[in-house]
């Protein structure tokens, strides 16, 4: 995308959700280039890099490089990308590349009830105005829908853009939270735990027994599995044994009594008992009912 810059006058066809956009651009600062540039430094410029605030709200998408941010609520901060920033109307404030690496940033000037409830509400914390997403796809695609909406001036443009901003917005109060987790040492081992139950599927698993080959704590390791996956490691794995044998129901000729003892239940009794609690009705019923 080259470099570039739209500023909107008051649209007479504005959006319903009361978000408006005045504002949008996109630039790759170069190692060394002055900044901001003589374009920037107009007088719709988002920031021309002075300490003062802006009279909207911003949200700035820095996605290479490096610079230093500071707020009337933060001490100067040094931060590599890629991280969003958050800025508020009327809130002094300054921001700068570093002359060494430069930056690559896009950013969306609006205003509205939306972003004043999110902040008043803390789900955007204004003492936090830089935050993780990561490089996230979602959050630079809106970024560029909102850019070419206003740069094409096609009917609704701003409503487009308004909705990009929202979407922009509410991924900003739920990624920092999803990416914790994410990298969050537990999720691997529910993750390992989840194969090894899969892949022990046709037999009588005892979790206690895993939690230990997994090296970590029965009580503390059911409690982080069903955080993970909604389920006890109990009802996750009695669920794949299930589904294996509602395979082998309706893709072999076994007998009952074979596929009991395939899936290490004591009978066929004990078998038809289980799957009928489960499924619904019992083995020999189910597979009839496929059949048809």
């Amino acid at each position: 995308m080259m470099d570039g810059f739209v500023y909107l006058s008051q649209d007479p066809d504005p959006s319903p959700w009361n978000l408006e956009v005045l504002g949008a651009g996109h630039m790759d600062v170069q190692p060394g280039q002055r900044y901001p540039t003589n374009a920037q430094s107009g007088g719709n410029s988002p920031n021309p890099g002075k300490s003062k605030g802006i009279g909207a709200y911003q949200a700035l998408y820095i996605t290479q490089g490096a610079g230093i941010i500071e707020t009337a609520h933060t001490s100067a901060i040094a931060r590599t990308a890629p991280f969003l920033l958050l800025l508020l109307p009327d809130v002094w404030h300054r921001y700068r590349p570093d002359p060494s690496t430069g930056w690559g940033e896009m950013w969306i000037r609006f205003k509205g009830e939306i972003p004043k409830q999110l902040f008043s509400s803390k789900l955007i914390d204004p003492g936090a105005p830089i935050i993780d997403v990561g490089r996230n796809e979602t959050i630079l695609s809106q970024f560029q829908r909102a850019l070419d909406e206003l740069r094409n001036e096609a009917p609704g443009c701003q409503r487009v853009a308004a909705s990009a901003v929202a979407q922009i917005l509410a991924l900003a109060t739920c990624l920092p939270q999803r990416r914790v987790e994410e990298n969050h040492p537990m999720k691997t081992i529910v993750r390992r735990a989840c194969f090894l139950m899969k892949e022990r599927s046709d037999r009588v698993l005892q979790i206690e027994k895993l939690s230990n080959e997994l090296n970590v704590g029965y009580t503390y390791f059911r409690r982080m599995f069903k955080h993970y996956t909604g389920f006890s490691p109990k009802q996750y794995h009695s669920q794949l044994r299930l589904g294996r044998a509602k395979h082998l129901l309706e893709n072999t000729q076994h007998s009952i009594g074979k596929i009991a003892d395939s899936l290490e239940f004591d009978s066929s009794f004990h078998f038809s008992k289980w799957f009928k609690k489960n499924a619904g009705s019992a083995p020999s019923n189910w597979r009839t009912e496929r059949a048809l």
